[in-house]
């Protein structure tokens, strides 16, 4: 039996939503511009937030694309940047977060050709097509054979129980969370009193716990929330709600390696690179992943203002918190 997670589980993806594009402060915007110039990549459409590219004599060995899950605009673009990277690039594997298998779109061809433009149009815009999807649909309809021979390739990276765990980790968070913060309230107030010189790290480090527990944290960020963790406060309500959030994050960690190896593991069908689609905390840690271990990577991030998605995210946030109780992934025996 085949499992995807996008239609009824795509919470954790959802959840990063909150994580804006990220810049990487060791790369000159010069240097980034530059990259964007040499991909053919208009600014329109998306902007290069990160890279290692030692060498641009041969292509990047990933592109990372940082996704808004189920934000029409933003699929859009992705599409279109999967596309050009297709033609432009000679990408053949598109890998994706929220699904454990490989994709097939054939059943598309089907359908009449203005139906079918109807169709994903419409399954676009209320978050049923990613933009991944949408482009392998695109990408089909041009290169289709009979019978249907593509090159091009959607693939999951999700491990079934591990992405489990993430959810179960998420469901302990939105349980607590509301009692965990409301005992945020008196402790600031107290640190507020004291009236303490700048930098307060206190302070800084209630702000790091609050965003902790709203799983609003980048992994530079949460790096900077695990090495002042104590001075992290402590109350009957706030302990498990925090250690709740702790493990989600260090799920997320995991899945976002998981991630890296399925995409290795893949025999490229050429030397253009894999692209993967993953949300924000991914994308930033899975950059420093790559570039620790030596990897040409470029990390695409759609156009769009950050406030265009914050009423989908609260709409897919309880959509999709709702869903879990009719979740497809069974437990493991």
């Amino acid at each position: 039996m085949r499992y995807r997670l996008r239609d009824v589980l795509g919470i954790l993806v959802v959840i990063f939503l909150g994580i804006p594009p990220f810049t990487s402060e060791g790369i000159e915007s010069l240097e980034l511009q530059s990259i964007q110039q040499s991909l053919d990549i208009p600014d329109a459409l998306a902007h290069v937030t990160d890279a290692y590219w030692p060498s641009v004599q041969r292509p990047p060995d990933y592109i990372l694309i940082q996704d808004v899950h189920r934000h029409p605009k933003v699929q859009a673009q992705i599409a279109s940047l999967i596309i050009h990277g297709y033609y432009a690039w000679g990408v053949r594997k598109v890998f994706l977060e929220g699904a454990f298998t490989s994709l097939d779109l054939s059943m598309f061809h089907r359908v009449p050709n203005k139906t079918r433009s109807l169709l994903t149009e419409r399954l676009v815009r209320d978050g049923d097509l990613s933009g991944p999807e949408l482009a392998a649909v695109q990408i089909l309809e041009r290169e289709w054979r009979d019978p249907p021979v593509s090159p091009f390739q959607l693939f999951g990276m999700e491990d079934p129980k591990l992405y489990r765990q993430n959810v179960l980790a998420y469901q302990s968070v939105l349980s607590q969370r509301d009692r965990a913060l409301e005992d945020l309230i008196p402790i600031r107030r107290l640190q507020n009193s004291m009236h303490l010189s700048e930098p307060n790290l206190l302070n800084q480090q209630l702000d790091r716990v609050e965003d902790l527990l709203r799983l609003k944290l980048t992994p530079a960020e949460y790096d900077a929330y695990l090495q002042g963790k104590a001075e992290v406060p402590s109350t009957p309500a706030l302990d498990p709600a925090v250690h709740a959030a702790e493990e989600f994050y260090r799920l997320a960690q995991l899945r976002s390696r998981i991630f890296l190896k399925q995409a290795a593991n893949k025999v490229p069908a050429s030397s253009a690179p894999r692209i993967l689609v993953v949300g924000g905390f991914h994308t930033a840690f899975m950059a420093e992943c790559l570039r620790l271990e030596g990897h040409s990577f470029i990390v695409l991030a759609p156009s769009v203002e950050a406030g265009q998605a914050d009423p989908i995210y609260e709409k897919r946030m309880k959509e999709t918190s709702d869903a879990l109780t009719q979740a497809l992934v069974p437990a493991p025996r």
